[in-house]
């Protein structure tokens, strides 16, 4: 042990080094961008070593030594977490916490947690996952970020099995399997297929969006590839690069043979703007053809994503930079390009202060969208609220419930937001705030809309809200 505690603290020594020096050479043009994300680096060096701690105490108390699981001659991160959070190969084992708690007005709440997932790359989570119904809304399926699938009845949700896929023969770079930046992005079951978004690597340097389909088999996952960008974003172009809060990858049903699918400009703002390429927008794909079209451009990073196939809108939700998360519609977006907006228009502020004047020209974030030719968000949040995934509550389309990630309870972070929408459905009537002291990374519901599911990352767990029935 003590030779393995060594190496671990030599490696996370050096890996924090290599970290500053990067930080040094990275975003030259910008040193408070660059200490800004040698900070969060650190945060993150900092949660896995805590992890590393909690798995060393889990084996202790199991009677096992760690040296029994690895390689003595090597330290394998993603294999520790693999060999001793994962040894019920079969399944992931979520404990129920509370059950029929009214925490939310004609809902039930139930919270079941788990630490059979580990790892993110995010500052004040756990665990990043998304979820979905199958099975006639029966079953639930959960995908990691790094590409492991499990399924459950909605009935037994303490119990997770395995679903075994040939992702690893799609996926080979290493970044995808060691840090949720590069990892899953979205899920959605239609009609039997399983469709993954996730951050891909087309060439060293260049990622681009992809998504792979299967058909939905409880035994095992066989992927293709359904659809690339056409286009990569290089790390080293002039402009900046930052996977985490630039990739969107949102999913959603639009009707039987379209999808509809969200890109982030990667943080390489005037690709938002340019429709020769896909970054920045919500598009459009034939499930048939697979041939895709431009919805809508100006967008920073899509997170939410639906459609109202009975009013034919689209509601989406957007990442701001410092402040500005919005709230958009498109009321009839298949009969022109909107524009959105970013990054000329948006009630954020840049994270530094001190960004060149080449960036400042690119993106001038100017506090009005419409005086500008630009669509209006619905509302903004400032500060953000790490916004998230957003779902209907009814066929009428006009209430929604919409995630909030962040890490401040008191900027309305950490819950739920849930809003109301006037009778034309062009503006919001009623807003209303609902703590959970969690980071909703996913939200889906029935198609009874009586059953609502939500993937809460700050302690790795899945809450299932069900629908009082009135007497």
């Amino acid at each position: 042990m003590k030779f393995l505690k060594k190496n671990i603290f030599l490696f996370l020594s050096l890996f924090l080094l290599v970290v500053i020096i990067l930080g040094y050479f990275l975003n030259k043009e910008s040193s408070s961008s660059k200490k800004n994300e040698i900070s969060n680096f650190a945060q993150q060096l900092k949660i896995r070593n805590n992890q590393i701690a909690k798995i060393q105490q889990n084996l202790f108390l199991k009677g096992k030594d760690i040296n029994e699981l690895i390689n003595e001659d090597q330290i394998d991160f993603r294999k520790i977490i693999e060999n001793q959070i994962l040894v019920d190969f079969n399944g992931y084992n979520f404990s129920k916490k509370k059950i029929n708690e009214n925490l939310l007005e004609g809902y039930l709440f139930s919270k079941f947690s788990t630490n059979d997932i580990l790892f993110t790359g995010n500052i004040g989570a756990s665990a990043t996952a998304f979820i979905d119904f199958y099975n006639q809304d029966k079953n639930i399926i959960l995908a990691t970020y790094d590409g492991i699938f499990a399924k459950a009845k909605i009935s037994t949700p303490e119990k997770f099995t395995k679903i075994p896929s040939n992702i690893k023969e799609l996926i080979k770079y290493k970044k995808f399997y060691t840090h949720d930046h590069y990892g899953i992005k979205d899920i959605l079951v239609d009609k039997d297929i399983l469709y993954v978004s996730y951050i891909g690597q087309k060439i060293k340097d260049c990622f681009d969006l992809k998504i792979i389909s299967a058909n939905l088999n409880d035994n095992y996952l066989n992927f293709d590839l359904f659809y690339q960008t056409k286009d990569c974003v290089n790390v080293k172009n002039n402009h900046g690069f930052w996977a985490h809060q630039g990739a969107g990858g949102r999913l959603a049903k639009i009707d039987n043979s379209n999808l509809l699918f969200t890109t982030g400009d990667f943080r390489n703002r005037p690709l938002a703007q340019n429709q020769n390429n896909e970054f920045g927008k919500i598009i459009i794909i034939n499930t048939k053809n697979r041939k895709s079209n431009i919805i809508s451009i100006g967008h920073r990073n899509p997170q939410g994503l639906y459609y109202s196939e009975n009013f034919d809108f689209i509601i989406s939700t957007e990442h701001g930079p410092k402040g500005g998360d919005e709230i958009n519609l498109n009321h009839r977006p298949l009969t022109k390009i909107k524009n959105f907006g970013w990054p000329i228009s948006s009630y954020g502020e840049h994270y530094a202060k001190n960004y060149s004047k080449k960036i400042l020209d690119e993106a001038p974030l100017r506090k009005s969208h419409k005086k500008y030719g630009f669509e209006e968000p619905i509302k903004y949040f400032d500060p953000s609220i790490g916004i998230s995934q957003l779902i209907s509550l009814n066929d009428n389309d006009y209430e929604f419930f919409v995630g909030a990630m962040g890490n401040e309870i008191k900027e309305q972070d950490l819950g739920v937001h849930y809003i109301k929408l006037d009778k034309s459905r062009k503006k919001i009537v009623q807003h209303n705030y609902i703590p959970l002291n969690e980071r909703v990374r996913d939200i889906v519901i029935s198609e009874d809309k009586n059953i609502i599911l939500l993937f809460l990352e700050t302690t790795s767990s899945i809450a299932i809200l069900e629908k009082i029935e009135k007497d």
